[in-house]
Protein backbone atom coordinates (compact mmCIF):
# COMPACT_ATOMS: atom_id res chain seq x y z
CA UNK A 1 0.00 0.00 0.00
CA UNK A 2 1.93 3.13 -0.99
CA UNK A 3 1.76 6.41 1.55
CA UNK A 4 -1.80 8.19 -0.31
CA UNK A 5 -3.52 4.80 -0.01
CA UNK A 6 -2.67 4.55 4.13
CA UNK A 7 -3.32 7.90 4.36
CA UNK A 8 -6.86 8.11 2.56
CA UNK A 9 -8.23 4.37 3.74
CA UNK A 10 -6.72 5.22 7.49
CA UNK A 11 -8.55 8.90 7.59
CA UNK A 12 -11.70 8.28 4.97
CA UNK A 13 -13.98 8.52 8.19
CA UNK A 14 -11.75 11.45 10.24
CA UNK A 15 -13.49 15.13 9.68
CA UNK A 16 -12.34 17.52 7.03
CA UNK A 17 -10.37 19.69 8.99
CA UNK A 18 -8.44 16.45 10.89
CA UNK A 19 -7.73 15.72 7.48
CA UNK A 20 -6.39 18.27 5.88
CA UNK A 21 -4.42 19.00 9.25
CA UNK A 22 -2.65 15.63 8.81
CA UNK A 23 -2.14 16.36 4.91
CA UNK A 24 -0.31 19.57 6.08
CA UNK A 25 1.83 17.80 8.30
CA UNK A 26 2.59 14.43 6.01
CA UNK A 27 3.70 17.09 3.25
CA UNK A 28 5.78 19.07 5.47
CA UNK A 29 7.42 16.17 7.25
CA UNK A 30 7.40 14.02 3.96
CA UNK A 31 7.02 10.34 6.26
CA UNK A 32 7.63 6.85 4.55
CA UNK A 33 4.87 4.67 4.49
CA UNK A 34 6.17 2.87 8.04
CA UNK A 35 6.50 6.16 9.85
CA UNK A 36 3.28 7.41 8.28
CA UNK A 37 1.70 4.31 10.09
CA UNK A 38 3.50 4.59 13.37
CA UNK A 39 1.47 8.22 13.59
CA UNK A 40 -1.84 7.11 12.59
CA UNK A 41 -1.66 4.08 15.12
CA UNK A 42 -0.57 6.22 17.60
CA UNK A 43 -3.51 9.23 16.85
CA UNK A 44 -5.85 6.63 17.13
CA UNK A 45 -4.74 5.47 20.23
CA UNK A 46 -5.02 9.10 22.00
CA UNK A 47 -8.09 9.02 20.21
CA UNK A 48 -9.81 6.04 21.61
CA UNK A 49 -7.81 6.87 25.06
CA UNK A 50 -8.83 10.41 25.66
CA UNK A 51 -11.99 10.39 23.82
CA UNK A 52 -10.97 13.54 21.15
CA UNK A 53 -11.04 13.42 17.59
CA UNK A 54 -7.21 13.31 15.82
CA UNK A 55 -7.79 16.79 15.40
CA UNK A 56 -7.20 17.80 19.01
CA UNK A 57 -4.01 16.00 19.05
CA UNK A 58 -2.56 17.54 15.84
CA UNK A 59 -3.39 21.13 17.19
CA UNK A 60 -1.04 20.43 20.06
CA UNK A 61 1.18 23.54 20.40
CA UNK A 62 4.65 21.60 20.42
CA UNK A 63 3.63 19.38 17.51
CA UNK A 64 3.13 22.94 15.18
CA UNK A 65 5.95 24.31 16.86
CA UNK A 66 8.44 21.55 15.46
CA UNK A 67 6.59 21.49 11.62
CA UNK A 68 7.02 25.22 11.41
CA UNK A 69 11.12 24.73 12.65
CA UNK A 70 13.64 25.52 9.94
CA UNK A 71 14.66 22.29 10.48
CA UNK A 72 15.33 19.81 7.81
CA UNK A 73 12.00 17.44 7.23
CA UNK A 74 14.03 13.82 8.65
CA UNK A 75 14.95 16.41 11.75
CA UNK A 76 11.55 17.72 11.97
CA UNK A 77 10.31 14.42 11.41
CA UNK A 78 12.08 12.68 14.27
CA UNK A 79 11.17 15.19 16.53
CA UNK A 80 7.49 15.37 15.83
CA UNK A 81 7.06 11.51 16.16
CA UNK A 82 9.02 11.87 19.56
CA UNK A 83 6.41 14.49 20.60
CA UNK A 84 3.59 12.15 19.30
CA UNK A 85 4.98 9.36 21.40
CA UNK A 86 5.43 11.32 24.51
CA UNK A 87 1.56 12.33 23.91
CA UNK A 88 0.47 8.88 23.81
CA UNK A 89 2.69 7.45 26.35
CA UNK A 90 2.49 9.77 29.21
CA UNK A 91 3.74 7.58 31.67
CA UNK A 92 6.24 6.74 30.19
CA UNK A 93 7.39 10.12 29.36
CA UNK A 94 7.04 11.16 32.95
CA UNK A 95 9.01 7.98 33.87
CA UNK A 96 11.95 9.26 31.58
CA UNK A 97 12.30 12.08 32.52
CA UNK A 98 12.11 11.65 36.02
CA UNK A 99 15.13 8.78 35.28
CA UNK A 100 16.96 11.55 33.34
CA UNK A 101 16.50 14.21 36.39
CA UNK A 102 18.25 10.99 38.40
CA UNK A 103 20.99 10.84 36.05
CA UNK A 104 22.04 14.49 36.26
CA UNK A 105 21.69 14.74 40.02
CA UNK A 106 23.84 11.65 40.40
CA UNK A 107 26.62 13.86 38.95
CA UNK A 108 29.06 11.19 38.18
CA UNK A 109 31.18 13.60 35.72
CA UNK A 110 32.62 13.80 32.56
CA UNK A 111 34.32 10.22 32.59
CA UNK A 112 31.44 7.78 33.44
CA UNK A 113 28.43 7.89 31.58
CA UNK A 114 25.06 5.34 32.59
CA UNK A 115 22.58 4.99 30.05
CA UNK A 116 18.99 3.49 30.65
CA UNK A 117 17.92 0.71 28.34
CA UNK A 118 16.01 2.21 25.10
CA UNK A 119 12.25 2.94 25.52
CA UNK A 120 12.84 1.50 29.34
CA UNK A 121 12.66 -1.99 28.24
CA UNK A 122 14.72 -4.51 29.83
CA UNK A 123 15.92 -2.73 32.49
CA UNK A 124 19.54 -2.99 32.29
CA UNK A 125 21.62 0.55 32.02
CA UNK A 126 25.08 0.60 30.38
CA UNK A 127 27.67 2.27 32.50
CA UNK A 128 30.43 3.27 29.91
CA UNK A 129 34.16 4.87 31.77
CA UNK A 130 36.04 7.25 29.67
CA UNK A 131 39.90 7.39 30.98
CA UNK A 132 42.77 8.34 29.86
CA UNK A 133 45.34 7.39 31.97
CA UNK A 134 44.88 4.98 35.19
CA UNK A 135 44.53 7.51 37.59
CA UNK A 136 41.30 8.81 36.19
CA UNK A 137 40.48 5.26 35.96
CA UNK A 138 40.03 5.09 39.78
CA UNK A 139 38.95 8.46 40.05
CA UNK A 140 36.15 7.45 37.84
CA UNK A 141 35.90 4.07 39.59
CA UNK A 142 35.53 6.44 42.94
CA UNK A 143 32.91 8.50 41.74
CA UNK A 144 30.61 5.68 40.73
CA UNK A 145 31.68 4.05 44.21
CA UNK A 146 30.27 6.57 46.48
CA UNK A 147 27.36 6.94 44.35
CA UNK A 148 26.52 3.37 44.88
CA UNK A 149 27.35 3.80 48.84
CA UNK A 150 24.73 6.75 48.99
CA UNK A 151 22.25 4.52 47.38
CA UNK A 152 21.47 6.65 44.41
CA UNK A 153 22.29 3.95 41.79
CA UNK A 154 19.87 2.11 43.95
CA UNK A 155 17.02 4.96 42.85
CA UNK A 156 17.76 4.54 39.63
CA UNK A 157 16.87 0.93 39.39
CA UNK A 158 13.90 1.88 41.39
CA UNK A 159 12.98 4.03 38.77
CA UNK A 160 13.88 1.33 36.28
CA UNK A 161 11.85 -1.17 37.83
CA UNK A 162 8.68 0.96 37.85
CA UNK A 163 8.60 1.83 34.20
Amino acid sequence: MTRDELLAARTATWAADARAALATIVDALKPSTRHLGDILDWLDDIAARDGVAASVTLDDAELRRIVASGASAPERLKRWKERLRRLRYPRLAAREQAIAAELRAMDCGPSVTITPPAALEGGMVTVTIRARSAAELGAALQRLRERLERREVERLFALLDEA
